[in-house]
């Protein structure tokens, strides 16, 4: 299929690169289905555009990367939702907000997205009982930068 994007211009998506979202991201319920966009680079970050609409992207990357120790458990309904059966098929990901100065990007790590890269679908979590908040400061050094990908 082709979509046509505010940032990526024309893009040409297969339907194997398709994530669906099973209720839609907050706030844009009725938007289920995606494609991942990797900038060139090593850099850690990658856009989820969306295929419905597309002047609506979000930034996104692995949390892991700059939380060495966020850990959450996810509930099992949201495992059953997204048929997960494998951590091994878990990706985890937290939408990145950058503003005019982007050097004071935060993260959400209170509701990070979680798909299921088995199957390619997709739910935006809401973590309870944490500390967690929905905007973490970001802070890019050398070694974020220099990921495996």
């Amino acid at each position: 299929m082709n979509i046509s994007t505010l940032f990526f211009g024309e893009l040409e998506v297969e339907e194997k690169d398709t994530i669906t979202f099973i209720q839609g991201v907050p706030g844009f319920e009725d938007l289920t289905r995606y494609t991942r966009i990797q900038p060139e680079g090593n850099i850690p970050f990658l856009y989820l555009q969306s295929l419905e609409k597309g002047e609506l992207s979000f930034l996104v990357t692995n949390p892991f990367l700059f939380f060495k120790e966020y850990d959450f458990q996810l509930p099992e309904l949201a495992q059953d939702e997204l048929q997960i059966e494998q951590p091994g098929d878990v990706e985890v990901w937290s939408i990145v907000t950058v503003n005019e100065d982007y050097t004071k990007a935060t993260v959400n790590l209170l509701a990070p997205i979680i798909v299921n890269s088995k199957n390619q679908t997709a739910k935006q979590v809401i973590l309870n009982d944490t500390e967690y908040k929905v905007k973490h400061d970001l802070v890019l050094n050398d070694e974020t930068n220099q990921t495996e990908g």
